[in-house]
This record gives C-alpha cells, sequence and structure tokens, in this order.
C-alpha cells in the first residue's frame, strides 16, 4: 500500500496544483494565457530546449569521470541516454528514474549497481552543493521573498531551537543503520558498494577540473534554457532581468514535489513574480513554457532512449 501511496500521491498533487491554477484564474485570463503561449516566438523555445537538452548531454558525459574513477569505463552513448530515460520516468512515476538509470548504467556496462547507485547519489550530492551555493548567492542579493516561500518562520526558529536534538537523532539513526547492515552479509555488500561510488568524487584526481568543468556547464544550460523563454513573448518584457535568476531558483525547487513539478512548476513562478508584482498571466505562461520544453525534450530523447538501448550487443556495452 505504501509503495502505491509514494507513486499516486506526486501525481495527485500535481493535478492538484493544476486545479489550484484554474481556481485561481478567470476564464478570461487562462484565455490570455493560452493565447500568449500561442504566440512564442519558435526560435526561443527551440533553443531553450536545445540549451536544456544540451545540459542533460553533458550530465550524461559526466557521469563517465565518476565511473571511471570507481574503476569502471561505460559507454557514451548509454550513459547519456540513461539521463534521458530517468527524466522521463520521473514524468511517469517520481523518483523512479534513478532506480531506472542506475539499472541501465549497471547491466550495459556491467558495473555493480552499488556502484551504479552511488556515483548517481555522488552526483546528487554535487547538485545539492550547487543549489546550495545559488541559495547563499541570492541571499547575498536580498532576495528574502525565496526564502520566505519555502520556509514558514515557525518552521525556521523550531530547526534553530532544536538543532543539537536534530543531529543526534540523525547520527543515532544512521549508527543503528549501519549495524544493521553490517549484520546482513549481501546487504553489506551492496551498501559497501554503494559508499564506493559516493567516494568515487576523492578519486577523480587529474579528472577533477573537467568534472568541476561540467558541473558549471550543466548548470549554465538549464538558466540559459530558462532564460531564453524571456525572449519568446513580447510581453515578457515586463519582467526584469534580475528576477531572473532567483525566479529559476525556484523552478530548480519546485521540481522535486510533483513528477517533474507538474502543476508545481508553473504556478510557484507565478506566485514568485506576483511578489513583484508581475500579473498571473504573465507568470503562469512563463513556467508553463519553461516546463513544457523541459517536458517535451525529456519524452522525445527518453522515448528515443528506450528503443535504441535495446538495440545495443552486449559486445558493445563497454568502451
Amino acid at each position: 500500500m505504501k509503495k502505491y501511496i509514494k507513486i499516486i500521491a506526486p501525481i495527485l498533487l500535481g493535478f492538484f496544483f493544476i486545479y489550484l491554477t484554474f481556481e485561481i484564474t478567470t476564464p478570461e485570463e487562462r484565455a490570455l494565457i493560452w493565447s500568449y503561449i500561442k504566440s512564442a516566438k519558435i526560435e526561443f523555445i527551440i533553443a531553450a530546449m536545445a540549451f536544456g537538452a544540451f545540459a542533460d548531454i553533458i550530465r550524461g558525459f559526466r557521469w563517465r569521470f565518476l565511473a571511471k574513477a570507481s574503476g569502471h569505463s561505460s559507454n557514451l552513448l548509454i550513459s547519456i541516454a540513461s539521463v534521458f530515460m530517468c527524466y522521463s520516468s520521473n514524468l511517469i512515476i517520481t523518483r523512479s528514474g534513478e532506480i531506472l538509470r542506475a539499472t541501465v548504467l549497471s547491466s550495459y556496462n556491467n558495473i555493480p549497481l552499488g556502484k551504479t547507485f552511488g556515483t548517481i547519489a555522488a552526483e546528487r550530492v554535487i547538485d545539492m552543493m550547487i543549489s546550495f551555493i545559488i541559495l547563499v548567492l541570492i541571499w547575498m542579493l536580498q532576495y528574502e521573498v525565496i526564502v520566505e516561500s519555502f520556509f514558514d518562520d515557525n518552521f525556521l526558529f523550531f530547526i534553530e531551537d532544536n538543532i543539537l536534538y536534530i543531529v543526534g537523532l540523525v547520527i543515532t539513526l544512521a549508527l543503528l543503520l549501519s549495524v544493521i547492515f553490517t549484520k546482513i552479509k549481501s546487504v553489506k555488500k551492496f551498501f559497501l558498494s554503494i559508499i564506493e561510488g559516493l567516494l568515487s568524487i576523492v578519486k577523480l584526481k587529474k579528472d577533477l577540473p573537467l568534472f568541476i568543468l561540467t558541473t558549471l556547464t550543466i548548470w549554465a544550460g538549464y538558466f540559459t534554457a530558462f532564460y531564453m523563454i524571456k525572449f519568446s513573448i513580447s510581453e515578457f518584457s515586463i519582467i526584469p532581468t534580475e528576477l531572473i535568476f532567483p525566479a529559476f531558483v525556484v523552478s530548480v525547487f519546485s521540481i522535486s514535489f510533483s513528477n517533474h513539478g507538474l502543476g508545481v512548476y508553473p504556478l510557484a513562478i507565478s506566485l514568485f513574480l506576483l511578489e513583484f508584482n508581475i500579473n498571473t498571466e504573465i507568470g503562469l505562461a512563463y513556467g508553463w513554457l519553461a516546463w513544457s520544453c523541459q517536458a517535451i525534450i525529456t519524452l522525445i530523447f527518453g522515448g528515443l532512449s528506450f528503443f535504441v538501448l535495446p538495440l545495443f550487443n552486449s559486445s558493445d556495452r563497454n568502451g
């Protein structure tokens, strides 16, 4: 039952936010939003899709550095395809993509499953660090509204007042889990392979500069894709350029709330821009265009990946 709840809940949440969007807009406003979207300049939409796809391709390329650091090689096409398969899977069942990607990378490259999980987790750690750095930059630019839109003051005070208890609880749980894992031989082996995958970051050595460069390129690609939307409709000119970066941050964190941000992504961007007196229709049009560009690219390349990968012969799976 819990398994089905985890699958269905994010989908329902996404549709709830779509319903909420309908509730807070009038038929006239929805017609205006749709007219904005239909009038979008195709060249900027294609550019947004291209930059988004480019970032995902570089993400696949970057993973190979971690695979190499853990003592394995990976076919570049398989590595890239696994990224698109991951995201397309997340569109249907949230968080399923990481499992699928790890399985694909493991089976097609003959790498222990635990290691692929570990290297993907290592990627997540890096991306979380980048997200944190972006938040710090936003904070430095004094865009308090972003922090306030995600966290209630009482929640922040609760965290601050109970930080020692929270840290203690996390450490206790970690120790308990480590004891359990070490008691079960098969689980221990899998757990150790995950740790080894995670530690691949510190084994990058001479590939570290390239890993950093590709990481920055990935995030630059995502941001540029988001920024291209601003030029697709003339009405978007009322959005100050300095708001695009913090709006991008809002979009990054909104993705995790439902299936790849379904419903949540556009509404979150709209609510953020509304704080700066950008009307709801403009914000929703921007959000839906940005989200749709990434969703279309994900579905197209994800579908191709699901079709192409099975055509690989086992002799071609390493390289």
